[in-house]
């Protein structure tokens, strides 16, 4: 796996990582606000909205096409498009805007790296 994102960007607090669309086993696809508990391993996350805790998986789908399991992160880049991560690394995300566009960048939660670099926004609490 690797190592692991930093335990700061976990939880529903200013400035952690915001789960954009999930899908746990037993109900539907969802937008409310849920969160990463913890890492399992590069795909794998523990999520929770308050109420119910699942094991889901980062999956690079379009809106309603989550099966059970299932989270999507999204995130804004330099030039404002909106691209799915697909892979959370401590300093950076793989992004796919498709089938064709797969980048790494520098990213930070809810606001972009520096000014001068390029990067990307991740969707965070605020």
């Amino acid at each position: 796996m690797g190592r692991p994102l930093n335990k700061r960007y976990f939880g529903n607090d200013a400035g952690s990582i915001k789960v954009t669309r999930h899908f746990f086993t037993g109900g539907s696809e969802a937008t409310s606000d849920a969160w990463i508990v913890n890492q399992r391993s590069s795909n794998k996350f523990t999520v929770t909205n308050g109420s119910t805790t699942e094991v889901l998986t980062l999956v690079n789908k379009a809106n309603g096409a989550l099966a059970a399991g299932e989270m999507r992160i999204d995130a804004v880049l330099d030039d404002s498009s909106t691209v799915q991560v697909t892979r959370l690394y401590g300093r950076k995300i793989q992004y796919e805007g498709g089938t064709e566009d797969v980048g790494k960048v520098r990213w930070a939660a809810g606001v972009h790296p520096a000014a001068s670099d390029e990067g990307a926004a991740v969707d965070a609490f605020s």
